[in-house]
């Protein structure tokens, strides 16, 4: 598993880039070890053996600041406390005893208990079984990943500063707590959301709606866009982009027929579907593209350099 938060400050992410790191405490893959249940031999048996145990961070010695001084195992510890399933799989970033960011990627873990103690910057939840993300609020959190999980409630999420959001493969339908956010890059492949009113005064620069419901891109217009998919979306009108900064755009399969709103756009990178265009290819052939292409998807890619592709029958 590669960590891959908080790219600019933390880690090697799985994103494009190196980040630089700071000097963290490396966190172990091995499971926790958890204080025994049981009393020892010759004291007698608990008689509040019902009652749950004190949090594990309880026992931690403080800081000067007051604050817990986290290490790794006390972090699988105390995940565990919370996820008796927990196999203590996660991985972490910490920063002179804080955590900074905890990948908690396909991690059995149902309950977030645990973040009310902590206050990362980045936290990555895909593929948990998790589905109330409440004990997030009020969390400072830049970086945040749930994709393939089942979270549908993004209402905690509401003036968070959030930069990177994936939500890819969740059931979310409603991005409204998005609203103000500093969001640069958000995935909502796969979602069934329809309205993106709420990213209209946001500087995202990628976005990706392979899959959604969106029809209409006009929350887009003049937003600092850099790289936007709106494959196999029932999107029509390309006229939101025009005049801005867009390099890489992705409309293959779509209702798009006219090109013409490209025009003099920085675009590198245009997959669409040929077929269905009606208007503007003539546009799309001045375009200073890199690559050029029908298909750029998990099925497969066939890119290529314009005159390649302009030559085919």
């Amino acid at each position: 598993m590669h960590l891959r938060l908080l790219p600019l400050l933390l880690l090697c992410a799985c994103k494009p880039g190196t980040p630089s790191q700071p000097a963290p405490a490396t966190a172990p893959i091995a499971p926790p070890t958890l204080a025994p249940t049981s009393s020892a031999p010759g004291e007698p048996s608990a008689s509040k053996a019902d009652l749950p145990a004190p949090s594990p961070a309880a026992a931690s010695k403080p800081t000067e600041a007051g604050s817990t001084y986290w290490s790794p195992q006390m972090l699988h510890t105390e995940i565990k406390y919370h996820n008796p399933q927990y196999d203590g799989s996660g991985q972490f970033e910490i920063d002179q005893g804080q955590p900074l960011a905890l990948n908690l990627r396909g991690a059995s873990i149902q309950s977030l208990e645990f973040l009310t103690k902590l206050k990362p910057l980045a936290l990555d939840l895909s593929g948990t079984p998790i589905k109330d993300i409440r004990p997030l609020k009020g969390m400072a959190l830049i970086e945040l990943y749930l994709e393939d999980s089942t979270v549908i409630d993004l209402s905690v999420l509401r003036g968070m500063p959030l930069q990177k959001l994936y939500l890819n493969n969740t059931p979310v339908n409603d991005i409204s707590a998005l609203q103000g956010a500093p969001l640069t890059e958000l995935n909502l492949v796969g979602t069934k959301v329809t309205d993106l009113s709420a990213l209209s005064k946001s500087p995202i620069e990628m976005l990706w709606l392979t899959d959604t419901g969106v029809r209409d891109i006009a929350p887009l217009r003049g937003l600092p866009l850099v790289s936007l998919t709106i494959h196999r979306t029932a999107v029509a009108d390309l006229g939101p982009l025009a005049g801005g900064r867009l390099q890489r755009l992705h409309i293959g399969e779509t209702a798009v027929e006219d090109l013409s709103p490209l025009k003099g756009l920085p675009l590198t990178r245009l997959v669409f579907t040929p077929a269905r265009i009606k208007k503007g290819l003539d546009v799309a052939k001045t375009l200073p593209l890199q690559e050029i292409g029908t298909r750029f998807d998990e099925g497969g890619r066939d890119l290529s350099p314009p005159d390649v592709f302009w030559s085919k029958p």
